[in-house]
Order: structure tokens, then sequence, then C-alpha cells
């Protein structure tokens, strides 16, 4: 799995799921002793920002699961979670030379573990050699290991690493058949989860002073970073420049040097920053042209008498940000403050540099590293693994969300702004707009001077690990003369929703919500290490009566105290008044509504309803039925939804006349020759014009219908596009004179799921316009889905169709509309349309479900 992509959590969650079969021991090993000390942290101290449990613990089929670190498995409590952590050079120790009370080879025998090793490809140290003695082969570690792994048939070895070496041939026969999953770098950056990586290096050796350049531009850029989150994004982030010496002993003199430059800096030396900015033709250096443009904007607080471009006050920042006290060194020979290298994405860290060699490559969790200074300038210099290693560290993402601030007032409206919000926190938001000033925020600077080819070397090792990407590839499209001349364009308008408050609950959601059935029990069946025998005979005595929550099966006390208790109080009353409008009291929901389910109650013998004790009957209640019981009122009860009152919108100001299209290219194999190429693989990247394929091959620019210039769909969407070529004579024919258009929706516009309030944005509106006689106004809401998102992507069909019931058109103005959109509705409600109406069909989708399907709805509604 590709760093970052969340091994960690994997592990957390294969650790609930074991423990489920039995397993109560887990021996985690690593290869250096400060990722060990962070696991033991993640897995075991509740305290720890990145706890990976519950921090008000575990509970499992309703029993509380205690956490226990320990170095010995003799000793054990049986509903215990049992952690054990070790380096693989102390298991090594440990396994080789008994020692009273603690870890002996004989213990992997007596009791069933798990080892779970991180950076697992430091357990090939035997499979890479091809020529080893057979002393050489006892003694190495790794066969130690394996033979605790086989010293009982129960035992488990699960291994993580983000660089297993497959290109090995011992390697990869030994993990042919081994390898449950694999989630590489190139995957993780296609899904937007990693920053971009961007290259800002001295290109001319013979500059003086090459260090202090590199560390003037990582300060400058970082700074920026932080001010630009804290001031225009909301949030508080402490962005890490690391420098890369290029031995231990340098290490401790870069520092000092570091420590020099930032202490005498002044305004002038952001000069050769400013030389790349005013330099910047083809765009290259945008983001810090962008940064000075930022930083003279007086909006943003820099800016003073005597200091018209805000340098004095940015330097003093970076002065002050930079102290000594805010650095420190790590490399295997100090380590200082080592337990900070833990805290580095907290809001109280103060650490803005960290000097170091090759001692944080591996295992180092942070996600607030944003620059990287490799300070080897020799001419020399080769790309090593440990490079790659790094970089990819750092081009985790850092999550964060955009604000409300950072949307476009439409008319009055508040939109989208223009493709800002297709993500969610955790992924980038401007792959669609890399231009815009936001990008510094996800985007990685790797600091070098320029010698020899090690930039060409370093780029080749970073595509062909996905890190990076061959550029953007960008397809501009533009809005056909045509139309902009058309009815439509001019005076046309867009119907917008808006996500509001639910202000009343309906018989139909208590219905929905309340009147189902649970299937709970006292206790889930353990399998494991029972026989076939066995386990037929449980489930042959296991029986299954219907049971209410009622004080007939569960006291008044009990139920009360399951509520206070459950879900982190999300059944307490300011809570479910959010939810149940109208609720008043916890009685309502208690005697109203819990009484509504039918519970089917799942028993073995002795464990009747009526034989369980009080603490029992509190765990099947917050343990298996309150759990249910809020995820139907989350779904069907939602605290805000989307509005099925509309607004016009001029259609004008929500779809621009010209648009890019950004479309990243990654590294492929060549099926014939079998080199890796790099080309984008989006279908998106085909014009359907000269597409190669001929079933979805369509001349765009001869259809008038059509107001974009192109269409660089999805295969579907290209088929759906040619499916209304083939309706548009009918559509013409039965609405005689109007204007049709369809227009492509490139996350310009945005609708509010009716249902729940969920933000989508549907691929295509149809408009349909009588010109003539202005007595109809159609909106058409269209989305080409392929066959792998049916199911996914359910709740857009669904609530598109809703939009066919209840929905209306308004033109009441609010208090804090605009006095031009306040006009523009008068404007608009005086044309005098008898019909204007939002139209949602169902997905359109050529497999498995067929077009007639669509093609059946279309005809219907059309």
């Amino acid at each position: 799995m590709a760093t970052g992509a969340g091994k960690t959590l994997v592990m957390a969650a294969i650790v609930l799921f074991l423990y489920q079969q039995g397993y109560r021991y887990f021996l985690f090993l690593v290869h250096q002793i400060q990722i060990l000390n962070q696991a033991c942290k993640n897995f075991t101290d509740y305290k720890f920002d990145k706890y990976l449990f519950n921090p008000k613990g575990i509970k499992i089929d309703g029993k509380a699961v205690s956490i226990i670190d320990t170095k010995n498995i003799d000793q054990a409590n049986h509903n215990s979670i049992h952690f054990l952590f070790f380096s693989t050079q102390a298991l090594y120790s440990r396994l080789r030379e008994d020692r009273e009370n603690e870890l002996t080879a004989q213990s992997f025998k007596e009791k069933k573990v798990v080892i779970i090793a991180d950076e697992a490809h430091r357990l090939n140290v035997d499979t890479r050699s091809k020529k080893k003695t057979e002393q050489e082969e006892a003694n190495n570690w790794e066969s130690v290991v394996m033979g605790a792994v086989h010293a009982h048939q129960e035992n488990k070895l699960l291994e993580f690493t983000a660089t297993v070496d497959l290109a090995h041939l011992a390697i990869r026969e030994k993990y042919q058949d081994k390898i449950i999953y694999r989630y590489d770098f190139l995957a993780f950056n296609k899904a937007g989860y990693s920053k971009e990586v961007k290259f800002l290096y001295n290109p001319e050796t013979h500059i003086e002073d090459q260090k202090r350049l590199l560390i003037v531009n990582a300060v400058a850029l970082s700074e920026y970073r932080r001010l630009f989150a804290e001031r225009e994004m909301g949030f508080s982030i402490q962005p890490v420049v690391l420098i890369k010496s290029s031995s231990i002993s340098q290490s401790e003199a870069d520092r000092a040097f570091f420590d020099q430059v930032i202490s005498s800096l002044q305004p002038q030396d952001l000069k050769h920053l400013q030389t790349l900015a005013q330099g910047n033709q083809g765009g290259e250096h945008r983001i810090i042209t962008q940064m000075f443009a930022w930083l003279e904007n007086k909006q943003n607080g820099l800016i003073s008498a005597g200091d018209w471009n805000g340098l004095n006050r940015f330097t003093s920042e970076i002065r002050h940000r930079f102290a000594h006290d805010h650095t420190l060194i790590y490399n295997s020979q100090k380590k200082e403050n080592p337990e900070q290298l833990l805290r580095l994405d907290s809001d109280r860290n103060t650490i803005r540099a960290i000097f170091s060699v090759n001692a944080l490559n591996e295992g180092w969790d942070v996600l607030s590293l944003y620059d990287i200074v490799h300070f080897d300038i020799s001419d020399s210099k080769q790309v090593s693994l440990q490079d790659i290693q790094l970089i990819g560290r750092g081009a985790r993402y850092y999550p964060f969300e955009l604000p409300k601030t950072y949307l476009k007032n439409k008319g009055g409206i508040l939109q989208g702004s223009n493709r800002l919000f297709a993500q969610s926190k955790f992924q980038r938001k401007f792959d669609n707009n890399p231009h815009d000033r936001g990008r510094i925020l996800e985007t990685l600077f790797y600091h070098f001077v320029k010698t020899g080819i090690f930039l060409e070397n370093l780029q080749k090792e970073l595509l062909g690990e996905g890190i990076i990407h061959e550029g953007v590839e960008e397809k501009t499209i533009h809005l056909k003369d045509s139309f902009k001349q058309s009815n439509t364009y001019q005076k046309g308008f867009v119907l917008v929703n808006r996500a509001v408050q639910r202000t009343k609950t309906q018989d139909s959601e208590i219905d929905t919500t309340f009147k189902q059935v649970i299937k709970a029990g006292a206790y889930r069946l353990k399998s494991a290490g029972l026989s076939d025998y066995a386990q037929n005979q449980i489930i042959a005595e296991t029986r299954q009566t219907k049971i209410s929550i009622t004080e007939e099966y569960f006291s008044l006390p009990i139920i009360r105290t399951a509520l206070i208790s459950a879900e982190g109080n999300f059944f307490r009353i300011s809570n479910l008044k959010k939810h149940i409008i109208g609720i008043e009291t916890i009685d309502t929901l208690i005697y109203q509504y819990l009484p509504l389910y039918e519970i089917q109650y799942s028993y073995e013998k002795g464990k009747e309803i009526e034989n369980l004790n009080p603490r029992e009957k509190l765990q099947l209640l917050r343990g298996m039925i309150l759990p249910e019981i809020r995820k139907a009122i989350d779904l069907n009860m939602p605290q805000v939804i989307g509005s099925k009152v509309f607004r016009p919108v001029p259609l004008s100001h929500i779809f621009s006349q010209e648009k890019s299209i950004y479309l990243t290219s990654f590294p492929t194999e060549d099926p014939i020759t079998g080199e890796k190429i790099y080309i984008s693989s989006d279908e998106r990247a085909k014009a359907q014009s000269d597409h190669e394929n001929p079933e979805l091959q369509y001349e765009i620019s001869k259809a008038d219908w059509y107001a974009y210039s192109e269409n660089y769909g999805t295969s579907e969407e290209k088929r759906f596009v040619k499916y209304v070529a083939g309706q548009i004579n009918g559509l013409r024919d039965k609405f005689a004179g109007a204007e049709i258009y369809l227009i492509r929706n490139e996350l310009d516009y945005w609708l509010f799921n009716p249902q729940d309030g969920r933000r989508f944005s549907p691929d295509y509106l149809l408009f349909i316009n009588d010109v003539l006689n202005e007595t109809f106004y159609y909106q058409c809401f269209i989305e080409p889905k392929g066959g792998h998102l049916l199911e996914h992507d359910a709740w857009k069909e669904q609530a598109l169709i809703s939009l066919n019931e209840g929905s209306k058109v308004i033109f009441d103005s609010e208090p804090e509309d605009r006095e031009n959109y306040r006009a523009y509705l008068a404007e608009i409600k005086q044309r005098g349309y008898q019909e204007i109406k939002p139209i949602g069909l169902k997905f359109y989708n050529s497999a498995p479900r067929g077009e007639e399907d669509f093609a059946l709805d279309f005809q219907e509604k059309l």
C-alpha cells in the first residue's frame, strides 16, 4: 500500500476482525525504534491524537474489550487484546536466547499469535541472498521469524509495505500467491489522495551561496503557506521543512548555517524568488507569482506604512517562526525531542524545520511536510531509493475543507466556485482548476541544485512509482457562437435549489424510520477452533423470537441508561430535536417511537430474553439494537435536506464561454513492447468528434443542439450524446419552435439532494425553451452512469427522480439578495411563462440495464 494510504487503519481493522475469530495476541514488528514508539502510541495510547481505536473504549458484540501492552504472552486476560511491540533485532535476540518471564520461541507453540510486520520488505533478507550456508540461514533473523510463525498451525504473519521489490525474481516467486491487496502510489495519486510534487531548483551551479538560496526559497514558500491557510482558508497549520544533509556530520553544520540565514534574513534576500516570479512566462513558477501578489494585497494584513509590499513583515514572521528553538535535528546518532516527531500535525506544534539524513525515510507519520531541501550540491550526486521514499512520504495529503468564503456569489445565490468543491477534505480540490492560488496547500516542493542528470533521473523514478505524472494535459472547449446568440443563452436561466434545515417530520418518515425489523442476539457465534459438528450443534440449538423495546422486555432504567451511553450522545434530546422535528422529550422516543420496532432476537439455550441479567440487556440495547436505530434516523431523518423550491439564475452566469478540462497523464505499460509509456489513459482525453471507436464517434461541430464545441466525456457520456442525436428531431416535432440545447456540466452547477442535502453535479442539463410564446421552460437533469457505479450512486438517481413530484419555482426575493438579482427575478416573472419546471430522469446506462430503460423514461417524461 502506498505511503499514507492507511496501512495502520487496515491493521487496526484486522486486529478487531481476528479478535472475533478468537485471536488475542498481536505482535507488531518493525525495523526502526522510532516507528516502534509511534506504533505503540497508535495502538495503545487512547490519549494520543492518532490513536486508532475509539478513545472511549472498544466494544465488540456489546462487550467492553481492553487493550494491553505486554512483553509476554504466557499470562493473559482472555477478553483483552494483547499487543507486543518489537523491533526485528530485539525479537531476533529474544527468540535466539531464552530469558525467564519473557517471550520465548516456546511461546509461539503454545498460543496462537498474529505477527503484523510493518515495512515488511525488510523481512526479505535471506530471500534476496543467493548464496548462504546452513549456519547463516539458521542464524538469519528472517528464518527465526518464520520459525515462530510456523510453530503453531494457526499463527499468522501479515506483511505490510509500500515498497515490495517484485522486480527481484526470488521475491516475486515468494509473494506471487500471497499478495492479498495492492494499492500502490499510482492508484493513490489517481484517486486524489496525494500532494502534487513540484521541483524548485537552482539551474546554475556557479550561483553564489547555493545553500542560502535553497533555504530562503523553502522557508518563504512554507511561511506563505501557513499565512494563506490561516487568513484565507480559516485553519491553522504549521508546514514543515525537511533539510536532507549529505552526511550525519554535515547535518550539524547545516543546522548552524540555517540558523545564521534565518537570523539575518531581510526582504532583499527574496530577490531571487522575485526574479523567478517576474520571468514566469510559461507559468512554471505560477505559485511564486501568486505568493508575491498575495503578500502585497492589503486585505491580507501584511502591508503597513513604509512596507508597501509586505516583505518587511513577511521576513519578520519567517525569522520568528524558523528560529533555532523551532527546529530540531534527527539522525541515527542524535535525536532531539523525538516525541516532537509525533506531534508535527498538531495545532500545538511549533517545529518548522527538521535536519536529517536518512533516519526519516521510513515509518515517519507526517502530513504537514511541504518542502524538502536536498543539501547535496555535488556534481556526482545520484538519485537513491531513500530520496524516492522521502518524497513519497512528503507527498501525502494534508486534509482540509474549503470554507464558505471560497464560494462565489452568483446573482445573490451561492453557487460552487467553478469546480472547487468536487472532492472531500481528504482529496485534492484543485485538479480541475490547477491555477487556483489554493493549490499551494496541496503542493510539495523539492528544492535542490540541478547538477548532472539528477533531475532527469529523479523524474524518471518518481514517474515509475506514480508519485508524479508526466504533466497536466489541458483540453479547451468553448460555447458555440450559435448558442451564444440564442435566446436561451442571452435570456435563459438555470433553476437552482439550496440546502435547508428540515422544518417538520412527516408521518411517512416516522414509518420508514421506526417501523422496521432489527436482528439482534445476545452473543454472536464464534466458530474458530470448533469442529463442523460442534458448529452445527450450536446452530441447531439457536432459537429466535420477536421482542420489542418496551417495559415488557427491558426495564425503563435500562432503556434510559442505554440511550444516555450509546452512540456518543446521539440519543440525547438536544441532538434528537435536530432529526425528529417537533419532539419535545425523550419520553416521546421511549413510549411512542421505539416500541414500533420489531426485534428478531436470536439466542442460545439459557439466554432467553427473560433469563438475561440487567447488564446483558443493557449490552444488547447499547451494542446491537441502538446502533441500528441510529443508522435509520441518520438515513431517513437528516438534519439538512435539499429544497424542492427553485429560483432562476442567469444561464450565462453559470456556464463559462470557455473552459479548460485538465487531465493528468500517468505511466502505463505498452501492451506490445512491455515498456512503460506515459499517456493519459482517461477516456475524457479523447474528443468525440474524431473518436477511433465508431460506437462513440459523433461530429459535435454539426450538432447545433450541443452547446459546447466538443465533448470530452466518458464512454457512457458519449453514448448518451449519440442517443440524444437520434432523438433531437422527435423533440423538435414535439416542442415546435422551441430552442433545445444540451449542455455538459463541468462541475459548474450543483444540486442539493431533497432526501438528505448531499450535493452533486449532474453531468448534463437539457434545456427546452419555448422562445415563441414563452409558455414553457424545462430544465432536465441527466446522468449517464457506468454499470460499476449504478449501485454506488443510486442515491443520485433517486434524487433526480424525486424532483418530478413537489418541486416548484418561485421568484420571491430574500433579504440577502443583491439589488440587481431582485430586479432579475421581477423581470423573469413578468415574462409570463405558464410552466417552468425541473425534470429529473433516470440514469442513462448502456449495460447492464440497457439503453431501453432510459429510453422509456425519456419518452414518458419528454
